[in-house]
């Protein structure tokens, strides 16, 4: 593993060479990987909807999509944290778009044209590429607004498929609100650094109006009639995840405070004994997410159920940069790092991965937990192979090569 993939600010540099220490925050890596690995298991659990024992597992796996969620609160902790250390200094805004160009665009882009062109084999739906609409949902996922794009607008225009990831890989509509993260950061950056408290307590108090908002008017942005059904669109957008991103920005404020105060050895311990107690709070919170993911109907309470695991995620986060041994050691160990390194591979492609195995085996059967547990056995693998591929031969290249040019 080279020396770009063992500090965080891999998404942003700190423009300090004395600030380089605290910027290291190797927890960081294992709980992308952790993320992702959520994410992964559930999806080999949505598609065959194994019982699981019917308790505290099955919502546990259920709550895997919760991944996402933690993905967005890493991203707020990363992306601020060089702006603490500049002291609430943003820095050049093109490197910093140079750098989020490089470390996400181009191992997006060459799934979409490999997973574009295999959607008739893994799904039976058109390919993009066949219809006047098809180019236009190719186009919006170049821009980064597949989950904003209309499938009324696409249909009208001749494409008849699920619209974000062309049915084929539907978790990059998350893609999206990234998207929309990194371009608003740079201009809220300073203001929320300046009034941390006012800015999580209004990022919190949007998310929860825009929930509410969206619950309340028809559904304006729906996926194809054929696909399952669940929570509206509009409810999973941008301003649904304020919150999970203050979260996120909040951790790094605590943890470059607490860098830059020398703790007295109990304050650590405390911290130390606090971790089980978080993590514990973390696995009940995802587990009545997960009876709630498989049991309850979509309503406002439902829905604000993914906020508090995000707030405990945010808090572990937090807990394991400015403590980073005793439970939480676990993170630092070079395999969970690694795990890290190849975890946005393994987020791009493990789904159409799920979708070869489920179309073109037999070895599946819906509802049986052997075949989650031999789907799981195929896919992951699979997913961390492809995962490392994309890390050693696409981003670690022109990660580097953005870092080079933007030191310069």
């Amino acid at each position: 593993m080279n020396e770009a993939s063992r500090r965080a600010p891999e998404e942003g540099e700190t423009g300090a060479g004395h600030a380089r220490g605290v910027a290291e925050v190797p927890a960081i890596d294992g709980l992308r990987g952790i993320a992702a690995l959520l994410v992964l298991f559930f999806h080999c659990w949505v598609f065959l909807d194994p019982p699981l024992g019917g308790g505290a597992l099955r919502a546990l796996v259920a709550a895997g999509e919760l991944g996402v969620d933690f993905f967005f609160v890493i991203s707020g902790f990363v992306l601020f944290l060089p702006v603490v250390l500049r002291d609430g200094q943003f820095g050049d805004v093109r490197a910093y778009a140079l750098r989020r160009v490089a470390r996400i665009v181009p191992a997006y882009y060459l799934s979409l044209v490999v997973q574009g062109l295999a959607v008739r084999w893994l799904t039976g739906f058109p390919i993009p590429f066949a219809s006047r609409g098809g180019w236009l949902v190719f186009g919006a996922h170049l821009l980064f607004l597949q989950h904003e794009l209309p499938a009324s607008l696409a249909r009208a225009a001749g494409f008849w498929g699920n619209v974000v990831g062309f049915g084929v890989n539907g978790v990059v509509w998350s893609l999206s609100i990234e998207a929309l993260f990194y371009v608003t950061l740079p201009l809220v950056a300073g203001r929320f650094f300046r009034r941390p408290v006012a800015a999580l307590l209004l990022a919190v108090a949007t998310s929860l109006a825009w929930r509410a908002f969206a619950l309340s008017v028809p559904g304006v942005l729906t996926d194809a009639p054929s696909a399952a059904p669940g929570p509206p669109r509009l409810l999973l957008q941008y301003p649904s995840f304020f919150a999970h991103f203050a979260f996120g920005m909040c951790g790094a404020l605590l943890y470059v405070r607490a860098a830059r105060s020398p703790a007295p050895v109990r304050r650590l311990r405390w911290l130390l004994a606090a971790q089980p107690v978080v993590l514990a709070a973390l696995a009940a919170t995802m587990i009545a997410h997960g009876r709630n993911l498989t049991g309850a109907s979509i309503d406002y309470g439902y829905r604000l159920a993914d906020i508090l695991p995000a707030l405990a995620f945010a808090l572990l986060l937090t807990l394991a940069s400015i403590a980073p041994r005793g439970v939480l050691g676990a993170l630092t160990w070079p395999r969970m790092r690694w795990l890290g390194d190849v975890s946005y591979g393994v987020f791009l492609w493990h789904l159409p991965l799920v979708l070869l195995v489920r179309r073109h085996t037999t070895l599946l059967h819906e509802k049986s937990d052997l075949s989650f547990v031999v789907l799981c056995a195929i896919v992951l693998p699979a997913s961390l192979l492809l995962g490392w591929l994309s890390r050693r031969y696409v981003e670690e290249p022109i990660i580097g090569w953005a870092r080079r040019r933007t030191r310069r």
